[in-house]
């Protein structure tokens, strides 16, 4: 798959996490019983790690593709004269 459509199906993914997270939010401000509140707290605490387990995978996939074009990216920047980009790229690339 491309990896354009990759990162927006996963971004999309997150989105719903989020609104799921969101939703157990307005339901546990609501339920009373005990029962059906540790079950919605489950269920909250899941859609949250799968937003962080998709959050990590866009990062991976981020700093995969920097990485690929690195050359390219600093090159463009030091041909069309940004301001500090030399400086900018030694941050960057020592960390």
């Amino acid at each position: 798959m491309d990896e354009k459509i990759t990162l927006r199906t996963l971004d999309q993914l997150i989105q719903l996490e989020a609104k799921a997270i969101r939703t157990y939010d307005l339901a546990l401000e609501t339920v009373t019983d005990s029962d059906i509140r540790r079950q919605l707290e489950n269920l909250k605490v899941r859609h949250t790690r799968h937003a962080e387990q998709l959050s990590i995978e866009v990062l991976k996939m981020a700093n995969e593709m920097i990485a690929e074009h690195w050359d390219a990216i600093t090159s463009a920047a030091l041909r069309k004269g940004c301001p500090d980009a030399e400086h900018a790229i030694r941050i960057v690339a020592n960390g």
